[in-house]
């Protein structure tokens, strides 16, 4: 196993635990009415395709959206789009992570890979828990979307749902060139329907330097409400 794959599956386990219904309905109260969070982003990814009572189809073509066509695209596809300073000949991250939000085991997983991994997994369960609401069901939800996972990565994702939020700490932690992918994946846990959560994200992108126009274009990407006007 790597922590690429438990990336993918804490990444399915917090879709879930933050509201799988309402995600898949493609409806959020975030913003003035429209579509935004991960609604707007499933929408965006499975072409607006839904049926007359507004759902996609269930779990299955949630995860299908999200890993693209294929494997390619999908939200793997944007992370790789957001990399600042990528080499043109280091591709690779954001289709092993389409496969592991597929619940496949990536091949040939690299250090490089790994590292990043980390980092993003510990951005998403921090956001996760912005709106201090990240209650022992929630947790449940999360933990057992990991199924066959080494002990060593249980207990890292463990330790990281226990642990006190810290964003400073944080951001400190993360390597110049990833500040826009962790900010993804950041408002990717969050519904975006509280100040808490709202709050959390400006000072996140505050700390990681992004700009408001920045901001708004990954907000856009997701389909999100905007922080900034």
């Amino acid at each position: 196993m790597s922590l690429v794959s438990t990336l993918g599956k804490v990444a399915m386990g917090v879709i879930v635990a933050r509201g799988v219904g309402k995600m898949i309905g493609g409806r959020s109260n975030a913003g003035s009415g429209g579509s935004g969070g991960l609604g707007g982003l499933l929408g965006g990814l499975l072409g607006g395709k839904s049926d007359s009572s507004g759902s996609t189809g269930g779990l299955t073509d949630m995860i299908g959206g999200l890993a693209g066509k294929d494997g390619s695209g999908g939200l793997g596809g944007l992370l790789d789009s957001l990399r600042q300073g990528q080499e043109e000949d280091k591709p690779g991250f954001g289709g092993l992570f389409n496969e592991a939000l597929q619940g496949n085991e990536p091949n040939t997983v690299s250090e490089d890979d790994e590292a990043r991994a980390e980092i993003l997994l510990r951005a998403m369960i921090n956001a996760a828990k912005s709106d201090g609401e990240l209650d022992e069901n929630e947790k449940q939800k999360i933990t057992e979307h990991l199924g066959d996972v080494s002990q060593e990565e249980a207990e890292f994702v463990q330790r990281e749902l226990q642990a006190p939020l810290d964003l400073e700490g944080f951001i400190e932690s993360v390597p110049r060139g990833m500040e826009e992918e962790v900010y993804l994946v950041s408002l990717l846990a969050i519904d975006l329907d509280s100040k808490e959560e709202a709050v959390y994200l400006d000072e996140l992108a505050q700390g990681l330097r992004i700009s408001h126009e920045v901001s708004n274009q990954i907000h856009e990407k997701l389909g999100a409400p905007l922080l900034y006007a």
